[in-house]
């Protein structure tokens, strides 16, 4: 590790040097230190991570905002505790360790130990993922705490994954040793995948006999040696089975195969040479190391298949067959059927004792490249598919990656499956970019640059064409944010063809279709999967810095608006079984018996880097009123209230139906997968450690401070020299003080309002309240000198209120400030709610909700309401629980005057409802507003039909009686 750590103090001895004086006097102190450690003055040098050359504003580094106690900080605490302590093994580098197995065993590397667990197992095609997201883990905690424990734990996996990607590249990308000379290895691990043979290959051959030399790596069934066919139902086929060899000849589908099987099975490490001849009188004959193992007359001949243009060798037609796992040599073809002693003198040492003229093909492989040059005299040279390229680094073969390319494509199942290769490359790069970017591991730079060279290679040569389609392959095409990390390692590297070769690769990974779709506004996102097409939006805000290509800027904006609110949940979430639905659709299925899952954690983490991103470009504060909805819902919720050092204890997907939890059926969901080895797990490691990242922003020319969020923490900002601490119970209470602790100057505080702060919001200075319009969904700006011992306070009164779904606007969540309050019950069926007739002149549910004597907890209807956040701690126990209500107002009524006139049962074009109408303009500042807003509404609704004007009339009546109920 001494190459690291040698690094890390000349960073940290340069960036102290160059840093201003007053930067020490104004340092954080760290934050939930383990027992005993000492804090690395490393951590003291900010790095923010990634900063876009044209943002206007720009986040600060996570050790310049230490969070404060509050739900907050007591999750971040857990996540911070499995972090030290993962797998509570006691060793310091045990839990690297099993990061680091599966990519020492692809490597060929001693892997001792164990792995992970969940889809970080040794045959899972996602293997290597979850510890590119424990590299995030480590960077942050030790950027946010600066605890020797997570440096060292990173140090030691980073200079160990080098280790690795070092020894990948001594693999024989090339020919191997073959039984004389060189020959192909095909199927995993060598990255060489199947040999195409040109279409025609058997055009004008009647009778024939292949001959090939085979070594096996493991026993197989459904593997074919060769594969030739003139499409699903007519082609011939050389299979290894491990009951022994098999030829087969169809013209009428794989249920009508005629065929030849010998009961010899094929020994496994050792060359075997197979022959199969076929002569136009039907007689088959087939050969092991030139003794014939069995003969049958068929029916069929080479010339009733019509012209082969499927021709493969090591490969089926059938994706439910395997590839061959096999070394291949000397395959030939000829036109004719052999005799034994023909047969024999092939098998005893390879070299054509017919006459060359007999040929059809030849194929040696002794000439590196991904050509087979055909050394018969007819030219038909091959093409091996699934070249390899250095620089590769992943826990599974190289042989993922090509399996997506062109010609295989293959699906996300099968025995050949691909599942998201590009996905997991993503988060290992994103992972070691992280550690160098926060804090300075310049080794993890190394290996990125090195991977991006490996990414460029694989992807330069593919068209266009081929690329869409790989990036349209449901799941196995998902490839995370690769466009994000190639671009910012185009930023990041020395010279401008390396900058044009990765700048090149990140465009590479734009998915054409949705790409060209999201520029012009279209939404073509039904049935998409979901978190497969949220990530590389990122991507093209990071093309879009290096470029200015506004394109990309539109494309990212444009997706976030399809997606908020438009397929949004109440708790921020978004995607049925991990689906997006059509424009609108919210509350489909919610009560049916078919498929449960809602809201991938995943999808709410990368809507999050999404929308944090987009701010820095465009200080919409709809941005900050989603961010807020997701993390103080979805996020926070997500890691379960319980400690653990053996699983993250994060949810998968979070149940949005009446009546259920965070358990589904038998599965709980915060270890779905294993609580190691999911996605979602991964995503949590990053999410519940760095809850600061966005609470305070800084202008690009720091005249400005935004305040994003209320969440208890202090901010130390060198480049200023203020230190400010905001004091808050939020969100239990709706107020927050910032204290300015150290630094004067004249700064501007952009304060954000929320959307839902409709009961006021007010601030005061040093006890003087400000002058200003604060709209619902606005920033305030206060612009002064500050001084030591200046005070903000800032007063948003929480209110309950109603959030409607859009495609159904009787079901409704209730929320209480930026909180989803939850009914906990366990019926599976909406729990209905009428507030109409209880609420006053503020529009606040609160008229008819009832505190308890738990804090945050609520009863109305006879039932409890909480917060969605609290995730069931206690051991054992789940929580079930509504995250919406169907809201019942059968009658216009105002208190308790009632008018007789139909509510639900009539509704506008939005589905809203007469009395939805009137309330939504609440709050009301005295009697007389009230009822010009019911003027207003029912003189549209008479104008529309959907009133009488006796129904009017009562309703006006009605409004005017109910005064002192209103005002009470």
């Amino acid at each position: 590790m001494s190459k690291q750590f040698s690094r890390r103090t000349a960073l940290r001895l340069g960036a102290m040097a160059a840093s201003a004086p007053a930067v020490a006097s104004v340092l954080p102190a760290t934050a939930a230190q383990g027992a005993g450690s000492t804090p690395d003055p490393a951590a003291t040098v900010p790095r923010p991570g990634w900063v876009g050359p044209n943002w206007s504003v720009k986040p600060f580094a996570l050790n310049q905002v230490a969070l404060h106690d509050g739900i907050f900080q007591q999750k971040r605490d857990r996540m911070l505790n499995y972090a030290r302590n993962y797998p509570g093994t006691g060793g310091v580098f045990d839990g690297p360790d099993r990061m680091l197995n599966l990519f020492r065993a692809n490597a060929g590397l001693p892997a001792p130990g164990t792995y992970p667990g969940g889809w970080d197992t040794p045959r899972h095609l996602l293997r290597g993922h979850f510890s590119g997201h424990y590299l995030t883990l480590l960077a942050q905690a030790y950027a946010a705490t600066g605890e020797e424990i997570f440096i060292d734990k990173l140090d030691y996996l980073v200079e160990e994954l080098g280790k690795c990607q070092r020894e990948l590249d001594k693999r024989e990308l090339g020919r191997v040793p073959g039984r004389s000379g060189k020959a192909v290895r095909l199927g995993d691990p060598h990255p060489n995948q199947y040999v195409l043979l040109p279409p025609g290959t058997l055009e004008g051959v009647s009778e024939l006999t292949i001959a090939v030399w085979v070594n096996l790596a493991v026993a197989q069934n459904g593997a074919r040696i060769c594969h030739l066919g003139a499409g699903s139902n007519s082609y011939l086929s050389l299979t290894a089975n491990d009951s022994g060899p098999r030829f087969a000849i169809t013209n009428a589908g794989s249920a009508n195969e005629q065929q030849i099987t010998s009961g010899t099975a094929l020994p496994v490490g050792e060359w075997t040479h197979l022959a199969v001849s076929l002569s136009t009188a039907g007689v088959g004959r087939l050969y092991i190391n030139g003794v014939e193992a069995a003969t049958k007359v068929l029916a069929l001949t080479p010339a009733t298949l019509g012209r082969t243009v499927n021709n493969w060798i090591g490969r089926s037609q059938n994706n439910n067959d395997p590839f061959l796992n096999a070394t291949v040599d000397d395959f030939q073809i000829y036109r004719r059927a052999l005799d034994p002693a023909e047969v024999q003198a092939l098998g005893s040492d390879g070299t054509p004792s017919p006459a060359p003229s007999d040929l059809v093909t030849w194929y040696r492989f002794e000439d590196e490249g991904d050509t087979a040059v055909d050394h018969s005299d007819n030219r038909r040279d091959a093409r091996i598919i699934g070249t390899g390229y250095p620089g590769f680094l992943a826990a599974f073969p190289e042989g993922q990656f090509v399996r997506l390319e062109a010609p295989t494509f293959q699906p996300n199942s099968g025995p050949n499956a691909v599942w998201a290769p590009w996905y997991t490359c993503h988060k290992i790069m994103r992972g070691l970019l992280n550690a160098y970017d926060l804090t300075g591991n310049e080794e993890a730079l190394e290996i990125a640059f090195r991977m991006g060279d490996w990414a460029h290679e694989r992807l330069s040569r593919i068209s266009r064409d081929d690329l869409n389609r790989m990036w349209d392959t449901y799941s196995a095409g998902e490839a995370g944010s690769m466009n994000e990390v190639m671009a910012e390692l185009s930023a990041l590297a020395p010279d401008q063809d390396q900058k044009a070769r990765y700048l090149a690769t990140a465009k590479a990974f734009t998915f054409t279709t949705l790409f060209d779709a999201s520029i012009a506004k279209r939404d073509e996102l039904n049935g998409r999967h979901a978190n497969q097409y949220m990530a590389p939006n990122i991507g093209y805000l990071r093309i879009f810095e290096q470029t200015e290509d506004a394109d990309y800027h539109a494309a990212a904006k444009n997706f976030w608006s399809m997606v908020v609110p438009h397929r949004i949940f109440s708790n921020g979430g978004a995607g049925r079984s991990e689906h997006f639905r059509q424009s609108g659709s919210i509350t489909s299925g919610f009560t049916s018996s078919s498929d449960p899952r809602h809201a991938e954690t995943c999808c709410a983490y990368n809507m999050l880097r999404l929308t944090r991103n987009l701010f820095f470009h465009d200080q919409n504060p709809a941005y900050m009123d989603y961010y807020e909805k997701a993390l103080h819902n979805q996020i926070l919720s997500s890691r379960r209230d319980i400690d653990s050092v053996t699983s993250t204890e994060v949810t998968y997907h979070q149940n949005m139906w009446p009546g259920r939890s965070r358990r589904i059926g038998s599965v709980i969901e915060y270890s779905r997968y294993g609580g190691n080895g999911s996605c979602c797990n991964g995503t949590g490691l990053e999410s519940h450690t760095k809850y600061q990242e966005s609470i305070y922003f800084q202008s690009a020319d720091e005249s400005t401070l935004y305040v994003n969020l209320f969440i208890a923490s202090t901010l130390t900002w060198p480049g200023r020299g203020f230190v400010i601490t905001q004091e808050t119970a939020y969100p239990t209470q709706g107020a927050t003080r910032l204290r300015f602790d150290q630094g004067d100057g004249r700064l501007k505080i952009k304060l954000r309002v929320p959307s839902w702060a409709r009961q006021g919001y007010t601030v005061t200075v040093n006890g003087g309240r400000q002058a200003f319009d604060a709209a619902p969904g606005t920033y305030v700006t206060l612009d002064r000198q500050w001084t030591a011992g200046d005070t903000i306070d800032v007063s948003m009164p929480l209110s309950f209120r109603a959030e409607m779904a859009l495609d159904d606007k009787a079901v409704q969540s209730i929320l209480y400030g930026p909180t989803l309050m939850v009914v906990r019950d366990g019926t599976p069926s909406y729990r209905e709610f009428s507030f109409y007739k209880d609420l006053k002149l503020d529009g606040d549910l609160a008229a008819a909700i009832a505190p308890t004597n738990v804090p945050m907890q609520f009863t109305t209807h006879g039932y409890t309401l909480a917060p969605y956040y609290i995730s069931d701690p206690v051991p054992g126990e789940f929580n079930t629980y509504h995250p919406y209500v169907k809201r019942v107002e059968p009658e216009v009524v105002f208190g308790s005057i009632n008018t007789g006139v139909p509510n639900d049962s009539v509704r506008d074009a939005d589905g809203q409802t007469f009395l939805d109408r009137i309330w939504e303009a609440a709050p009301f500042a005295n009697h007389g507003q009230f009822v010009r807003r019911v003027q207003e509404v029912s003189s549209e609704w008479l104008a529309a039909g959907r009133h009488t004007q006796q129904q009017r009339q009562a309703i006006l009546v009605g409004a005017a009686r109910a005064q002192q109920e209103l005002e009470g």
